[in-house]
């Protein structure tokens, strides 16, 4: 997170230079530092273009900028989600005899704004709410976080925070030997695009999520999520003991953080 944040930081610092070399061109009427690197030609259009040209740069500028305020977060907020999710797997699936460890996890979902392409090869982005993993634990192999961003409406995930409420899904064991019948159902009865449900690191078949709200707020945070590669499941009494303890580490999310 470090190198990414210095690397848009450096990208930057080079496009607000630019902008200032152009600038300084505008008032000089010569495109400067560019002289023997650009075609005549070129160098005219781009000297005769500043609106154009300052609103390319100035765009770049603000993509940056919202990338950079992303990566924001600091390793002790990462840990704390983290935390939180064992805390819930310690609690709630380790006791549990009945339930294999190796297959399940925790994991957390914040939600965020920014650009998002609603469809795979939709070429205009939209800014709206979407649902990132900021946070996981899990037993069965290396912890990786979801590639995928869940909009409101999109998978458990979206589905839980759309509504604010605890949601339970099963789908079929068998489907998880067929990729393409699995990411169907995803589609059909979750309402997850087929270019998401194929990005899924693991083919879960188990499903409990409950929404985070802000402290002394209805509004939400995100999403905690269970998932398991077994079909048990938690049953119906350890709904609401999940949602009293993620309710208490809402005191950490306060709506200034929004």
């Amino acid at each position: 997170m470090g190198i990414k944040k210095i690397i848009i930081g450096a990208c930057q610092a080079f496009i607000l230079f630019l902008i200032g070399v152009y600038i300084e061109s505008i008032a000089s009427k010569e495109l400067l530092l560019t002289k023997g690197l650009l075609d005549d030609g070129l160098r005219k259009y781009i000297l005769d273009s500043p609106k154009t040209i300052l609103a390319i740069l100035g765009g770049i500028n603000i993509i940056l900028y919202v990338l950079s305020h992303g990566l924001k977060e600091s390793k002790e907020i990462r840990n704390m989600y983290n935390n939180i999710c064992q805390l819930l797997f310690d609690q709630f699936i380790t006791p549990d005899t009945t339930l294999s460890n190796s297959k399940y996890r925790v994991s957390f979902f914040k939600a965020k704004k920014g650009f998002m392409f609603r469809q795979e090869k939709y070429f205009l982005p939209e800014f709206r709410t979407y649902l990132r993993n900021v946070g996981r634990y899990q037993t069965r192999q290396e912890m990786k976080l979801s590639r995928v961003k869940f909009l409101p409406d999109e998978g458990v995930v979206g589905s839980c925070y759309k509504i604010g409420e605890i949601i339970q899904e099963r789908i079929p064991k068998n489907t998880t030997s067929d990729i393409i019948k699995y990411c169907n159902i995803q589609k059909n009865r979750l309402s997850l695009p087929l270019h998401k449900a194929k990005k899924l690191n693991d083919k879960s078949i188990s499903y409990l999520a409950c929404p985070i709200k802000y402290f002394g707020s209805e509004d939400l945070y995100g999403v905690i999520i269970i998932d398991s590669l077994d079909n048990n499941g938690l049953d119906n009494v350890d709904f609401r003991k999940i949602e009293d303890v993620v309710s208490n580490y809402s005191v950490f999310f306060n709506s200034n953080s929004k």
